[in-house]
């Protein structure tokens, strides 16, 4: 405990802040205790290392350095864009193909025997899509009827997201604007 005090005294009298009592009684300790007075040795070595060390202070275009090492928003954006116009071609890609292959087998395709044979089929697979769609809508019907915790901790998260997308929207919009406008 008497370390204790000993090492808050140090402190103080680093600090400036110790008073004549308490650097008389800081000298008779550390006249009587070797490791305290290796302690405050070292303490001394650490402060004046502090002290006589220039602060540092960053350039002068380091903020600007860094704004513009962040990602264009602009670009971000054209990215994006890129990427639905991919997933919208993608999707309708395979419909005009099945277009052009329509029209282009298009006598082969009206023959009554073979229209007869693809609307039997695609009655099956209709029947079979109803059935499995009806299976998974019961699936999950049941699924949050016995759990409905989930489906409350997926609103939770649902809103969380919401909520810190609002957040970082609104403390990054100004600084986006500002920087749009100095390029």
């Amino acid at each position: 405990m008497e370390h204790d005090n000993v090492y808050a005294l140090m402190m103080d009298a680093l600090d400036g802040e110790l008073a004549d009592y308490g650097r008389n009684e800081l000298e008779s300790h550390l006249r009587a205790c070797p490791a305290c007075m290796q302690e405050w040795g070292a303490l001394q070595v650490v402060h004046n290392l502090f002290v006589q060390t220039p602060a540092l202070s960053p350039a002068a275009d380091f903020a600007q350095r860094t704004l513009a090492r962040l990602p264009n928003q602009k670009q971000h954006v054209w990215t994006i864009a890129a990427i639905y116009i991919s997933l919208l071609l993608t999707g309708t890609l395979p419909m005009l193909l099945g277009v052009w292959v329509v029209s282009t087998l298009g006598p082969a395709l009206r023959q009554p025997a073979l229209v007869r044979g693809v609307t039997q089929s695609l009655e099956k697979v209709l029947q079979v899509a109803g059935t499995v769609l009806s299976a998974i809508f019961s699936g999950v019907g049941e699924f949050v009827v016995q759990q409905p915790a989930v489906i409350g901790w997926l609103l939770v998260m649902v809103g969380v997201v919401s909520l810190w997308g609002g957040v970082f929207q609104h403390v990054l919009a100004p600084q986006l604007q500002r920087q749009s406008q100095t390029m």
